[in-house]
């Protein structure tokens, strides 16, 4: 896999639940102190009335939660708590009776980790890990070492593609993903166009940047299929966006926190569309764990010229674009005709070198949600289970 900075886990913060028998019980103020075989914890008394698992307090059919905790405004209170056969059996204050079975903490616990993993961090040197398109299609095994090299790594290639224009939607939905539709088209079709309405279309450099600067929530996947590269040049770049954060916070902690803080606009338009936005150039999770990084200078709109931090930001950017396109943060490599590049938009920024126009090159771009990636993963190793009774 080349050059990894560092393993970084993406997921919730805590340690795991005990699972299996519980031994003994006791109250505890505001919970039970409840001992497993492997250690004894303090259970919280709204956590423990809020994941009752009796058949009052879920929807049977759907799997979904019915109890409200705000049904109890002054919180759960426990009138009796005891261990039976392994089971913690708790009666509360309103009368209601909870019993919790060996089997449930392990449930709980899988549904407290949902979606955890190990994002490895890289540099120049990273070797992008590569797949063949009809394996991916046929074989679940290697389906599955797709989506979880994708999630370690945010960047994977496809190889073997049709090269049929489309061809590329029936790749991604034959992965089990939902495509993302915009004002600007399904598809991204990209090949030099002297009425193109972005840098995409001339044989320009682009910077490292991510798609869809403009929106909100923009789509956090994204498939760059390759028809045609006759055109000498035209090298594909990515660059970890998460490593190069980790470089700057090592490097200078205050331009992170002015990153995160001050809002600017980007814009994308057409003769036909017009998107714009407002938001932070970096997005942490309450952990601290960086989860977006939005670069795109090209889109990139002015600040006001009175804004209280626009010196601080200022320096900032200068330091964050220059880790950016520094080219010990870069891996290049040729994307031929017949390959895909998928990367986690939220984390992966991609470039192109200027190409020599004279040569034929056809580019198209589909937008994906890394959400439907884990959901996937979940059903193949089994981390989702159907608990659904269909009447």
């Amino acid at each position: 896999m080349g050059e990894v900075v560092t393993q970084v886990e993406i997921g919730p913060v805590g340690t795991r639940l005990p699972t299996g028998a519980v031994l003994s019980a006791t109250m505890q103020p505001g919970g039970v102190a409840a001992e497993f075989v492997e250690r004894t914890i303090t259970l919280n008394a709204d956590w423990l009335r809020d994941n009752c698992p009796c058949d009052a307090c879920r929807i049977v059919q759907t799997d979904e939660r019915r109890f409200q905790p705000w049904q109890l405004p002054a919180g759960a209170e426990i009138a009796g708590v005891s261990a039976a056969d392994g089971h913690l059996c708790i009666t509360w204050v309103d009368g209601h009776e909870s019993v919790f079975a060996p089997s449930v903490w392990g449930r709980i616990d899988t549904a407290t980790r949902r979606g955890t993993y190990t994002a490895n961090l890289w540099t120049a040197g990273h070797v992008i890990e590569r797949f063949d398109h009809d394996e991916a299609v046929n074989d679940l095994v290697t389906r599955r070492r797709l989506f979880e090299s994708f999630m370690r790594d945010g960047a994977i290639v496809v190889t073997g593609a049709p090269t049929v224009p489309g061809t590329v939607i029936d790749f991604v939905k034959a992965l089990n993903l939902t495509l993302h539709d915009s004002s600007l088209g399904l598809i991204f079709d990209v090949k030099v166009d002297p009425a193109g309405f972005n840098v995409a279309f001339t044989n320009e450099y682009i910077p490292p940047h991510n798609d869809n600067a403009q929106y909100t929530d923009p789509p956090s996947g994204q498939v760059l299929a390759m028809l045609v590269n006759d055109a000498s040049g035209g090298e594909s770049v990515v660059v970890d966006g998460w490593a190069v954060l980790e470089q700057l916070k090592s490097l200078d902690p205050a331009a992170i926190d002015a990153l995160c803080r001050v809002a600017v606009g980007f814009r994308q338009y057409s003769t036909t569309a017009e998107g714009f936005t407002r938001a932070a150039l970096v997005v942490r999770s309450p952990s601290g764990r960086f989860t977006h990084l939005r670069f795109s200078n090209q889109l990139r709109q002015p600040l006001p010229f009175d804004h209280p931090e626009l010196a601080e930001w200022y320096r900032a950017y200068r330091l964050l674009g220059a880790i950016v396109t520094d080219p010990a943060n870069h891996v290049s490599f040729r994307l031929n005709a017949g390959d895909m590049l998928f990367v986690n938009g939220y984390r992966v920024l991609h470039s192109r070198t200027a190409f020599d126009a004279a040569g034929a090159r056809h580019l198209q771009d589909v937008y994906f949600d890394v959400d439907d990636v884990v959901g996937n993963l979940a059903r193949m190793t089994g981390e989702a289970t159907n608990a659904m009774v269909n009447p």
